[in-house]
Formats: C-alpha cells, structure tokens, sequence
C-alpha cells in the first residue's frame, strides 16, 4: 500500500472516530439533561423566562413569564433534537459510503425516534419530571428538521460539486 493511500484510510478512521466520540458526547448530554430533577429544571427555566420577559415587556406579569417559560422549553426541545438529528445523520453518512448511505440515513432516524421517545418515557422516574407526548412529537420534529437539513446539505453539496 503506498503512503497516500495509507494516510488517506488514518484521515478517514480519524474523521470517524471523532464523529463518534462527538457523538456520544452530544448523547450523554441530553440524556443527562433529561434526567435532570423536576426542580432544577424548572428554576432554571422560570430564571431564564424571567429575565427574557423582562426584557421584552416593561412589567411582566406572571402568565407572560410563564409563556415565555414555555416558548423556552419548546424551543430547547425542538433545537437539541435538530442538533442531535443533524450530528447524527452526519455519522451514518460518513461511516456508510455510496448506495448504502440510505441504510445510514434511515439508521440515524430510527436512532433519533428511538431517543425521542426513550428521553421522555424515563423522565416519569425521575423526580418532579413525568411524560409528555407533545415532548417527545417536539423531540421527533427536531430530529427530523436536523436529518433533513443534512441530507439536503449533503445533495446541495453534490450538485454544487458537479456545477463547479
């Protein structure tokens, strides 16, 4: 094997390997945040609906902050998933090659459902936590919007490579 080939393959593995290790680091996160204590949580939210409110409306009442609190939550659901989604889908896409790049698209969807759903169904034992299916439908769009926005990413690159 000569020396281009063989540092091409230990670019490759390393690409791979960081791809992985990322992650699975992105996953500990939101499973750890998802595990969270209903009270943590919920402080943190209230603080930060707080001083969102606050700048947006002179004297906000509570049930401003608490919208706020929501928009926060939906929001949070909605963009930890995309990234999820997003990251996940660039794996399958770098592990598999050519025709089989479907079979790694369709892995990381079933990866991010399967992950949509298991954050929310655990929660319930967590304390002050319980499930929500409009949590776990959030968690699934986002998945979907991140899977989506790296296969069209993926096709725009191609075409663009083509024109060029």
């Amino acid at each position: 094997m000569n020396k281009k080939r063989k540092s091409h393959i230990l670019l490759e593995l390393g690409v791979i390997a960081i791809s992985f290790a990322a992650l699975l680091l992105l996953l500990y996160f939101v499973v750890a945040v998802s595990f969270q204590n209903g009270t943590v949580s919920s402080d943190i939210t209230m603080k930060m609906a707080g001083q969102i409110a606050r700048r947006i409306f002179e004297n906000p009442t509570q049930d401003q902050i608490s919208t706020t609190a929501l928009m926060i939550r939906y929001g949070a659901h909605l963009g930890l998933f995309f990234v999820v989604g997003f990251v996940t889908t660039f794996v399958s896409m770098v592990v598999f090659r050519r025709y089989y790049r479907i079979l790694g698209v369709i892995g990381a969807g079933a990866v991010c459902y399967v992950l949509a759903y298991y954050t929310e169904y655990y929660k319930q034992f967590v304390e002050g936590r319980h499930f929500q299916q409009s949590d776990a439908a959030l968690n699934w769009y986002g998945s979907l919007a991140g899977i989506f926005c790296m296969v069209g990413s993926y096709f725009l690159n191609r075409l663009l490579v083509k024109l060029s």
